[in-house]
This record gives structure tokens, sequence and C-alpha cells, in this order.
């Protein structure tokens, strides 16, 4: 009798820590979304980070393995898969990158000092459709298997298509702030640029420290003189693309 409690009661563990990551990406995803929809902006892409340490040495074949395994995942065809290495002896990197008409993916697999491993995961996805956090929280299941560490951060990206004026900026990160109940920690402000770093109540995971505070939402606004649009960038828990 105790051995079938504490079999169901270790099945009923397994099935909450599901829910909580399952949560923890569907609360990443719908909050950024909400918050660009607050912002009145075009959707222009979604962007997602995720970086896992693996503390053992994986060979170049176990790299390869893993790598299929998320591509399987999310349910692309292995068969358009860019391979790359680089390195020899103990340090050789492989990278592996595909595309469809919406997402774009590449993988980053490094062995280092026959120590430790290191997998970085990019998915740049243009298209806003439901259930989207079920196609990343898949990703991070595989790396879960290997990984104690796996860190995501993630940025949705909206443009406008002129230039706004300075004090529409402000106006702006207030609404996204009041959305996500949210308060400033930092501000960085010229012409061209504005980006705040904030800690949100509704963004209750993956917190950092910045300035003797927790951090875990970063938005950028930025007008890009080429193409007379102005971007935005709102990420969790910071903004982790070139802009």
């Amino acid at each position: 009798m105790k051995i079938i409690k504490l079999v169901v009661s270790f099945f009923m563990l397994m099935a909450i820590g599901m829910t909580i990551s399952y949560a923890n990406i569907n609360t990443r995803y719908n909050k950024l979304i909400s918050a660009l929809e607050t912002s009145e902006a075009d959707f222009k892409y979604y962007n997602m980070k995720i970086n896992s340490v693996i503390n053992y040495n994986l060979s170049n074949k176990e790299l390869h393995n893993i790598f299929l395994e998320i591509i399987n995942n999310l349910k692309l065809d292995e068969k358009g898969i860019n391979w790359n290495q680089k390195g020899y002896g103990d340090e050789i990197q492989l990278y592996a990158t595909i595309k469809d008409s919406d997402k774009e993916i590449s993988i980053k697999g490094i062995n280092k000092n026959n120590k430790e491993s290191y997998i970085i995961v990019d998915i740049l996805d243009n298209k806003v459709y439901k259930h989207k956090e079920d196609i990343y929280s898949s990703v991070e299941n595989v790396l879960n298997k290997y990984s104690s560490q796996v860190d995501v951060s993630a940025c949705i990206v909206g443009e406008y298509t002129k230039r706004l004026q300075n004090h529409k900026y402000d106006d702006i990160l207030q609404k996204i702030l009041y959305n996500m109940s949210a308060k400033q920690i930092d501000k960085v402000k010229d012409v061209n640029f504005l980006s705040i770093t904030a800690y949100s109540k509704v963004l209750n995971d993956d917190d950092l420290e910045y300035l003797g505070e927790k951090i875990n939402l970063n938005i950028g606004i930025k007008y890009n003189e080429d193409d007379g649009k102005t971007l935005i960038y709102i990420a969790t828990p910071i903004i982790k693309l070139d802009y």
C-alpha cells in the first residue's frame, strides 16, 4: 500500500512540475503579446533564446542527436538542416540552422575542455498564433533531460510605420508598465532611443539582479533612419537581440 502511495505521489509531482513549466512558458508568451497590443505596434517577429549548461562533455554524435531531437520536436524537416563545425581537440563547436516560411532556427553546441558542454537554441518566428508556447516548451523539455540549468530569454518585436514624437515613447512605456503591473528600475534615453528595465509582478520567473534590484522586463524603442520606422522590443528577462 505504501509503495502504491509513493508511486502515485511521484507521478503527481511530475505532473505538477510539467504544469508549472508549461504555465511559465504560457505566461511569458501571452503577456508579451498583451504588452505589444497595449503599445499599438504591428507585430514584426518573436524571438526566443534558450541557453543550457551541461556539466559533462558531449561527443559530436551526442550533440548531433540532441539537435535532431530539438528539430523533430519543432516539426521541421531535418533534410533542410545546414550543418557546420568549427574547432578541434578540446574545443569543438557544432552548428545547425534550418528555416521554413515562418521560423528560422539556429542551434549551437560547444564542447569545452572536456568538462562542460553548452547548447544554445535561437528561434525567430514571424507568425503570431495560438499555442506557440507548446513549441517552445518542447525545446525546453529536450534540454532539461541533459541540463539542470536552462535559461530562456523571450522577446517580441513590433513596429510603427513612422517616426514617433519623443514624448510618445514615454506614453507607450507607461501603458506597458501598467499592463504588466511593472515597476521601472532603470532608464536610458537619447534622441532616437529609449530603453528601460523593470520588474513585473506577472512575470514572476527568470528574475535577474540589476542595480541591487530584481528585474524581469526590458523594453526598448528605437527609430530606424534607414527605413523611417520605429521598432519596439519587449523582452523577459532582458533583450538579447542586437538593436
